[in-house]
């Protein structure tokens, strides 16, 4: 408990909030202020506020409030603990509020322009099951924000733009919004420890200039397009359910344990890498784009990759093997190792590419190779070219 005054000891305006049509018979639209106040052992249920600004509030208790909707209101530098429902919320903005442990804060599915500026999110359980929760059904904006050990949401539009946190997940379930995908955006942040978008099901993911520890979008569906661009990400997990289409550019991936990049290339119609780094991580496994035997993205005929490109980009070591696509570009990149293995390509184009060491095109069928200048294959001494069908040129 706080040491500010109940609620309950405002008597006129406790009755505004408990009977809005008293405070517009009284008062009409004006803008009612509440500062220095706790709400705790309340029962505010089904009520529509409007105009209310909430300035230097404690909010304690679970299920105490939990209203319909809210309207054109603020909360300036106010605290929450427990589990506090305000309906749909509807053009409202907390301001350098402060959410702790397992406090949940979410606008229903009809919320729209509710943005967080300036909030701390501090989580105390580093156990997902003990994590907080805050932003909306609906939409969800993040700006200057920072946090630990808790879920951001905005299941119909989420942003995150100049905040830091760390360690925090954004699940996606489009299910419980009538079945409405969100295009998610995130610029100018910094991303500690893992952002975790697991199982997720979204329209878009447009990530820019922003700074990722590691990034996890297993089995995440993409109605649309990933783009990332300017980049640092010590390790992008990208083995997604599917995707329409991805665009990578000037993306630096400097490594983070083993797996520092994993692409399910099958997987998306579309994919560009452009003026990429991916790490040399010699200890661990090499950066990996490609595809697996018994998955149907290999099976499929026609491939559903259309059109796989790696533009100005460098690798050290790639492996891109059970690769299926439509066509691949291998345009003005470095490469010391590439493995090709197992691919199934209908047109290959190289251009101006460099490989240093070695090729593997075991087993690798290519209806068509085109090569405009770049390291001469036949000539370099690890290429390896066991049971594929190439034709390299003379």
């Amino acid at each position: 408990m706080s040491s500010k005054p109940n609620i309950k000891n405002f008597s006129r305006i406790y009755r505004y909030l408990q009977d809005p049509d008293l405070r517009t018979r009284e008062t009409g639209d004006a803008l009612l202020t509440i500062e220095g106040a706790e709400f705790s052992g309340l029962n505010l249920q089904g009520l529509v506020w409007r105009h209310v600004k909430f300035v230097n509030c404690d909010f304690a208790g679970a299920y105490e409030i939990k209203l319909d909707r809210l309207e054109k209101s603020t909360f300036e530098n106010c605290k929450f603990v427990g589990i506090h429902g305000f309906g749909d919320m509807v053009d409202v903005t907390l301001h350098r509020c402060a959410f702790d442990g397992e406090t949940y804060v979410m606008g229903y599915s009809d919320s729209k322009r509710l943005v967080f500026d300036d909030c701390n999110f501090v989580g105390t359980d580093s156990n997902r099951n003990h994590w907080g929760a805050v932003g909306g059904y609906g939409e969800a904006e993040f700006v200057r924000c920072k946090g630990k050990w808790f879920d951001l949401s905005g299941l119909t539009q989420l942003v995150i733009r100049d905040c830091e946190f760390e360690t925090v997940s954004s699940k996606h379930d489009p299910r419980e919004v009538a079945n409405v995908h969100a295009p998610v955006l995130i610029e100018r942040s910094k991303l500690r420890g893992t952002f975790n978008m697991v199982a997720s099901s979204i329209q878009s993911l447009t990530i820019r200039d922003t700074v990722i520890d590691a990034l996890d979008l297993t089995d995440t569906t993409i109605k649309g397009e990933v783009t990332m661009e300017r980049v640092r990400a010590g390790k992008l997990g990208m083995a997604v359910a599917s995707g329409q289409a991805l665009a990578l550019k000037a993306v630096i991936v400097t490594g983070n344990g083993q797996e520092v990049f994993y692409l399910s290339a099958n997987r998306f119609a579309s994919a560009l890498l452009e003026n990429c780094v991916l790490p040399d991580n010699l200890s661990g496994e090499k950066p990996w784009m490609g595809g697996a035997q018994k998955e149907p993205a290999y099976q499929a005929r026609p491939p559903l990759n259309k059109n796989l490109t790696i533009r100005k980009s460098k690798a050290s070591r790639l492996d891109a093997s059970y690769l299926n696509t439509a066509h691949l570009v291998l345009d003005g990149s470095e490469f010391n190792h590439l493995d090709l293995s197992y691919g199934r390509i209908g047109l290959m184009e190289m251009n101006n590419t460099q490989i240093g060491f070695s090729l593997d095109l075991t087993h690798c069928q290519v209806n068509d190779f085109k090569q405009t200048g770049g390291t001469s294959l036949k000539s370099l001494g690890g290429l390896k070219l066991d049971g594929s069908n190439i034709n390299l040129p003379q």
